[in-house]
Order: C-alpha cells, then sequence, then structure tokens
C-alpha cells in the first residue's frame, strides 16, 4: 500500500507548481502597462481565455473518447506512433 504522506520530492514539486502559477499576477500588470487602453488589455486576456478554454475541452473530449490508463502517451502511440507520443509528451511537459 502507498504512504500518504508527503515527501521531500512532492513538497518541492508542490512550490514548484506554486512559483509557476504566480507568474500569472505579474504578468497582468505588464500587460496593463504596454496595453494602448483598457480595451485591448481586457480583448487580450478574453481572447487568451478563449484559447485556453478550446485546449482543455480538446483534452477533456480526447480523455472522454478514450478513457484508458497512461494518459495522453497511450492516446498518442495509438494515435500515432510510441516514439511521436514520446515526442508529443515532452512538449506538453
Amino acid at each position: 500500500m502507498k504512504s500518504t504522506k508527503l515527501n521531500l520530492f512532492s513538497l518541492t514539486m508542490i512550490v514548484v507548481g506554486l512559483v509557476i502559477g504566480m507568474g500569472i499576477f505579474r504578468a497582468a500588470a505588464t500587460s496593463a502597462k504596454n496595453a494602448v487602453n483598457p480595451s485591448v488589455y481586457f480583448a487580450a486576456w478574453i481572447v487568451g481565455g478563449i484559447v485556453a478554454l478550446c485546449g482543455a475541452l480538446t483534452y477533456a473530449e480526447i480523455g472522454s473518447r478514450y478513457p484508458i490508463t497512461g494518459g495522453y502517451y497511450k492516446v498518442f502511440a495509438k494515435a500515432y506512433h510510441p516514439s511521436i507520443a514520446f515526442a508529443i509528451n515532452c512538449l506538453i511537459l
């Protein structure tokens, strides 16, 4: 049975994820300063949100169409080739 305690690696990955995730708050100030007017600033965020939503819906559709364990590697390996699936997963990470 697996241990339910957090080890050093798990805690390190949590902190790294939090640091990377906090970059969005810094990017907002920079993009607001560089925007021509507020309409451009908000339009850029809306377009970015729509693009992110399309990506999320694409991954949700792939996950619901092929409900297998192994993540996207298995899906891409089935669709293309295992070496191409490995390269795609390296790009996703």
